[in-house]
Order: C-alpha cells, then sequence, then structure tokens
C-alpha cells in the first residue's frame, strides 16, 4: 500500500470503565472515581458518561458534582486495577499489531497498514472494539484515519464506542468548523493566543494568511505544526519502538513525593533538557521532534510530543518547546515523575541555522558566548566539570 492506514484507540471513561467491569452492578448509574471525604473537596479523576449528562466533569470537586446529581456513587480510586485493566488493553492490541504506540495509561496508535491487507479497516476496528468490550468490559471509541493527528481528532468525534473515519478531503466539512480548542495540539495555553489574533475555529488556522503574526504568537516551529496539522497534514510515524532505543535519547526524574508546586516541576524539567540537549550535542544530532512525559500521583501517565520543521538542540530552543508542551498538558495535580524526550534525531551536520527577524541576535550572541566557555571547560576538565542549572542564563525567571 501507497498509504497508511492508522487506528487511535481511546477507552472511554476508563477509571470509571475499570470500576464496573468489576462491578457489574455499577453499570449505566452516575458514577464518580473520587476520594470520598467528609468534607466533599475531592477531586474528581473520572466520570461516567451517566454522571456527564448532569454536567458533572473530570477535576470537579465531589461537593459541587453531588449538588448537580444527588444521586451520584462515589467510588474510591483503585490505581492497581487501572494498571491491569491498562495491560490487559495493551496487551490485546499487540495481538493485533505489534505497532503500538502508547500515549497515556488508556489510550495509543495503530499502524494497521499491513494488517488491513488482509481484514477490511473497519471491520477490523468493528472486531477490535466488539472484543474489547465483550471480552474485557473495556468501551473505546476509534478514529480511523491516514495519519496519527486525524486519527486521534476521528476518535474524538463520537464517544462513547464511536467508529469515526476520517479522510483528508473530509477535513472543511468536519474538522474546519470545530473550535480552535478541540483542536489536538492546541493546549490551554495556545487556544487563547491564536483567539487574540482573530483563529476561533480551526478552519481559521488552516487558512490564515498572515504567518509571520502565527509565528510571533505561538513560535516559528509551531506556526508549521499547527498550519500542517489544520490542513490534515502529519508526517510523525507511528513511534512502537521505545522511547530509549537507538533513535531516540530521553531523561526522566521520580520526586521523593508528590510534587504539585509549578516552579518545583519546570526547574526539574529545565535541568532534564539541559542534560538533553548535552547528550543531542555530544553526539552532533539534532531532534524533529520534542516531547514531555508526566506522571500524575494517581499513576495516569501522558506523554505529549510536537513535531519541528527544523531539528533543534539548542537547550534554549529545546526549552521553548518543553515548557509549551507542558503549559499546554499540565491538569493542575500532584506529580510523581516528569521525563523529556527527543526522537526523530538526524545529523546536525546536515541542517543549516536559520535565524528570522524575530530572533534576538544579541541575547543570541550572548547564549553563543556562554556556551562557547562552558564547551572550553568541559573540554579541559570533563564532562561533569560543569552544568547548566535552573538558571540557564541571565534575563531568565528574573
Amino acid at each position: 500500500m501507497s498509504y497508511r492506514i492508522i487506528f487511535h484507540i481511546d477507552m472511554n471513561a476508563f477509571f470509571a470503565s475499570c470500576e464496573i467491569a468489576e462491578n457489574p452492578k455499577l453499570a449505566n448509574k452516575p458514577i464518580v472515581v473520587a476520594h470520598n471525604d467528609v468534607f466533599r473537596k475531592s477531586i474528581i479523576l473520572t466520570a461516567s458518561y451517566e454522571a456527564r449528562k448532569f454536567g458533572i466533569k473530570t477535576t470537579m470537586l465531589t461537593g459541587e458534582a453531588i449538588k448537580l446529581c444527588p444521586e451520584l456513587i462515589i467510588v474510591e480510586p483503585n490505581f492497581d486495577l487501572y494498571h491491569k485493566y491498562s495491560q490487559t488493553f495493551f496487551n490485546y492490541l499487540y495481538t493485533i499489531t505489534n505497532k503500538v504506540e502508547p500515549t497515556s495509561i488508556d489510550e495509543g496508535y495503530l499502524d494497521v497498514t499491513e494488517t488491513c491487507e488482509k481484514i477490511n479497516a473497519i471491520e477490523l476496528a468493528k472486531l477490535i472494539q466488539k472484543t474489547l468490550l465483550e471480552k474485557y468490559k473495556l468501551p473505546v471509541s476509534i478514529g480511523i484515519a491516514p495519519n496519527k493527528f486525524l486519527a486521534k481528532m476521528a476518535s474524538d468525534l463520537k464517544k462513547p464506542l464511536g467508529i469515526t473515519i476520517l479522510r483528508k478531503r473530509e477535513i472543511d466539512k468536519i474538522l474546519w468548523p470545530l473550535p480552535i480548542g478541540e483542536m489536538h495540539g492546541v493546549g490551554k495555553k495556545t487556544r487563547p493566543r491564536l483567539e487574540n489574533i482573530g483563529i476561533n475555529t480551526i478552519g481559521d488556522l488552516a487558512q490564515f494568511k498572515n504567518i509571520p503574526l502565527l509565528e510571533k504568537t505561538v513560535g516559528k516551529a509551531m506556526a508549521t505544526y499547527l498550519i500542517e496539522r489544520a490542513n490534515g497534514i502529519d508526517p510523525s510515524e507511528v513511534n512502537y519502538n521505545s522511547i530509549d532505543d537507538l533513535s531516540s535519547l530521553s531523561n526522566s526524574h521520580t520526586f521523593r513525593y508528590n510534587v504539585i508546586n509549578i516552579n518545583d516541576i519546570k526547574n526539574t524539567l529545565k535541568v532534564l533538557t539541559n542534560t538533553l540537549s548535552d547528550r543531542l550535542i555530544k553526539r552532533n544530532l539534532i531532534a524533529h521532534t520534542v516531547g514531555i512525559q508526566i506522571k500524575y500521583a494517581n499513576f495516569k501517565l501522558i506523554n505529549r510530543s510536537t513535531s519541528l520543521e527544523n531539528g533543534i538542540n539548542d537547550n534554549h530552543e529545546l526549552w521553548h518547546v518543553i515548557e509549551d508542551l507542558f503549559d499546554d498538558y499540565y491538569n493542575g495535580n500532584e506529580v510523581r515523575l516528569v521525563g523529556v524526550f527527543a526522537t526523530r534525531l538526524t545529523d546536525s551536520s546536515t541542517q543549516i541555522k536559520q535565524y528570522t527577524i524575530f530572533d534576538d541576535m544579541e541575547q543570541l550572541s550572548k547564549v553563543s558566548k556562554v556556551e562557547r566557555i562552558l564547551n572550553q571547560i568541559k573540554k579541559q576538565f570533563g564532562d561533569d566539570s560543569i552544568k547548566i542549572g535552573y538558571y540557564q542564563y541571565k534575563g531568565e525567571n528574573e
């Protein structure tokens, strides 16, 4: 086949679904997974679709939810149970194809291009959905598309138990009318920036003509990424190898205790980013995809990444991407682990650095001088003799 067939499979109301699978008496009832404290101040981790009909949402306080639905059933979270069902979910997906990319505890991408040489894509999706529901009691929605972005968008269009095909020729009718905040890759930090320059729908973004303004608003790399995705273009592959394999580099840190202070989390991410930059530069590599990992105190793990037109290895450029990803996707809960990773690595000598009118040339010159001094020290006294810490250069975090 000259085209790809990508599935995005997303378990519906995952924690709640696991509880219902264990206790069928909870089926078709408004339930939430949350700590049932006497003061009703705990945060809802997941709400069943029956509960959502009352306006109950994830991260809402249980006290507020009970006001909306007095018959609400609160179930204490059981993270060992959720891990068991997550493992069951992915073990089953690996029986379909080995090209599986988990992106969270309850969702992932499959490249089924070769598999669909023997079975129709829709029939395969129906088989997967039926098996997961009937055998394991896990409802899922499946998006089918020629690339990852469209597959992800498709799986979000119909929940629960949806199967949606999204073709490039259909994006002007299906995707473009959607609010810009519903676009995968546009988080809570990026959305208001786009709305401030008149981009309110995905269609507005796809047809946006003032590219210099967009680049000034979100950065050149992100501007290219967003324009491509809004037009249904996504060249990224399903990464079914570990992010620690030879084609990628990663760093992570597990906190000794759960952390919720954003400065502490960001400072840790900065150190990880600086180390990642050192490793890339030492190997003469640049990364065309940069991402973050966040594991929350409830053990929910997410991976989010951005693909870049031009590869990078500079710690300032890497941090700009990492910080934006964190600001977009961090949900405000306690964090147990954070990580950064770089994939789609190529030889840095193959790319010429291109500067734009938006770059601060004076600051770039200062940074270059500092980096030359650091490299000289490392060369003379060893790689571990000096490292960049939280506050990288003067002018940052003042």
